[in-house]
């Protein structure tokens, strides 16, 4: 079991990787790319979240991420 703390820094670091990853766009960027990256980013978050010392609410706040990453590919 990972230390509360470090687990929420580290899903929040990995949230934060994922957002940035999706705002900075490139001219004649690789959209796929990002949004693979992006992936990587939030399913690790979701990884690192079910830690039972991590706020459930968490968990959830990755979930509905991904949910949202989903959305978006599907509607590009």
């Amino acid at each position: 079991m990972a230390d509360a703390p470090a687990a929420a820094d580290r899903v929040r670091n990995l949230l934060l990787r994922a957002d940035n990853v999706l705002k900075n766009t490139v001219p004649d960027g690789d959209e796929q790319d990002r949004a693979r990256r992006a992936r990587a980013a939030l399913e690790e978050a979701l990884q690192v979240a079910a830690d039972p010392s991590v706020d459930p609410r968490v968990r959830e706040l990755v979930q509905r991420r991904l949910d949202g990453l989903d959305a978006l590919e599907a509607g590009a």
